[in-house]
């Protein structure tokens, strides 16, 4: 299927010369194919000496090969490594690839803007752009909407100037059907020129912060970038595709969400959780990992997304409150002298042991942290959440569950015979992490609550 832009879920075949950016003389003739498993790109012979000595898959690589096809687009292959030969014809694999510039470093910062598209953004977003009336005659008339403003706009986030989400009309018509589409884009203005890696890192954040939104997996779709590649140059528009080695995410609707835009911006709050979103991801990275494998990897055993999101409620504590039994400079003394009373000439190993289990010593158990979070959580909204009017002792569960789950020693919990059981039990505890994490993200609790409520059918 030929390039016809933009797509990065879509096949597409370029054909043309391709050569390294040290010798642009030896080019040679070649295909690059894309798909969301991977970039391939065959050649009719080696661009370099170690592709004519590799033998096995990543034996040799090149960080950086510049090709022109066929119809004079210029495109820049980035990580590629070997993978098989064919007497002199040679097939490499790439990570990433852009498509209408040439960038002899991929660390080079060029990139003004990018405009991204992600799956279901414009189900989240669901502006009504086309509203449908009838007159007194019975005649129908649709009204569209122009002079369209953005639907949100977010400054001085770290690495950019402004996040702005926008949405408008794609039209498509012929002599016999019209047809008109949202279509919803962020535009990432970056507070200097930035760095592809800086580029895919923001769009790694943003599509996070969606898939917790959305409750699915969200993938970037597009990714369009302005560049600046030479200092008073003009602009160059590009478009960059990396495969995502996963299918198109299943078609959602509004109502299936967990957090709709339009709850947000009712409420007056998505500025504020795309802000803070952005603001707090480097403290809050581990916890956004965890609650995030949970969502990509539905069919896990319950066990492990129990242990995921125990984790990550702990994670959370440690970040956001950190939390010790006493003062550091108290706890500096007591360890001392413990260390101290280790015998003489005990084995080494359990010498060495208990130094490293005094290190921590003064950290507080999950149970406490447990405790501390759910205290921040309105008393009704826990127990309906919790399912029980006993805290203490969904707590107690909690922690025996994950301790014997780390450790399989003792007893094991009841619960853990019942897959139905922890599925529902994990869907509790996800909840409650939910509710913790978007409460500290600037969202009320009563606009969390119900929503996640009704997604997680807790009745």
């Amino acid at each position: 299927m030929k390039y016809e832009g933009e797509e990065m879920f879509r096949d597409f075949t370029l054909n043309g010369h391709w050569w390294i950016p040290t010798n642009p003389n030896g080019a040679a003739y070649g295909a690059l194919s894309y798909s969301v498993d991977r970039i391939k790109l065959q050649l009719d012979r080696a661009l370099t000496p170690e592709l004519n000595t590799a033998y096995s898959v990543g034996s040799a690589k090149i960080p950086v090969i510049l090709g022109r096809t066929n119809d004079s687009s210029d495109v820049t292959v980035l990580g590629a490594f070997y993978w098989n030969s064919h007497g002199h014809e040679i097939d490499l694999l790439a990570n990433e690839a852009v498509i209408g510039a040439h960038l002899n470093d991929s660390t080079l910062a060029v990139v003004r803007e990018a405009v991204v598209g992600f799956s279901n953004l414009e189900e989240w977003t669901a502006r009504p752009l086309v509203q449908q009336s009838i007159d007194g005659d019975q005649r129908a008339h649709f009204l569209v909407a122009k002079d369209l403003k953005s639907d949100l706009q977010v400054s001085e986030l770290p690495n950019l100037k402004r996040l702005t989400l926008s949405t408008d009309l794609r039209v498509l018509h012929d002599l016999v059907e019209t047809k008109l589409t949202n279509h919803s884009r962020f535009t990432l203005e970056f507070d200097h020129l930035a760095t592809l890696r800086t580029v895919t890192g923001s769009v790694r954040s943003l599509g996070n912060l969606l898939t917790l939104l959305m409750d699915e997996p969200v993938q970037p779709t597009s990714i369009r970038l302005t560049m600046q590649l030479a200092p008073a140059g003009p602009d160059v528009f590009a478009n960059y595709v990396s495969p995502a080695r996963t299918t198109l995410p299943k078609k959602t609707r509004e109502f299936e969400m967990l957090l709709p835009f339009e709850d947000l911006w009712q409420a007056k709050t998505a500025e504020t959780l795309f802000s803070n979103w952005f603001q707090k991801e480097q403290v809050l990275r581990p916890v956004y990992d965890l609650l995030l494998s949970t969502i990509h990897s539905r069919g896990q055993y319950a066990q492990s997304t129990f242990l995921s999101l125990a984790q990550a409620l702990e994670s959370f504590h440690r970040k956001v409150y950190e939390g010790e039994y006493i003062s550091r400079n108290e706890y500096s003394d007591i360890k001392k002298a413990l260390i101290d009373a280790i015998p003489v000439g005990i084995d080494r190993k359990l010498s060495d042991k208990l130094r490293s289990m005094l290190q921590f010593g003064n950290e507080l158990s999950l149970k406490s942290r447990l405790e501390y979070l759910f205290a921040g959580i309105r008393r009704d909204h826990l127990d309906n959440l919790s399912g029980t009017d006993d805290c203490p002792r969904f707590i107690r569960s909690l922690a025996d569950i994950r301790n014997y789950l780390t450790h399989y020693e003792g007893k094991k919990p009841s619960i853990l015979e019942s897959p139905v059981e922890m599925y529902n039990l994990n869907r509790r505890v996800t909840a409650l992490l939910l509710v913790l994490l978007f409460k500290y993200l600037g969202v009320p609790e009563d606009l969390v609550y119900l929503p996640v409520v009704g997604h997680l059918r807790l009745f």
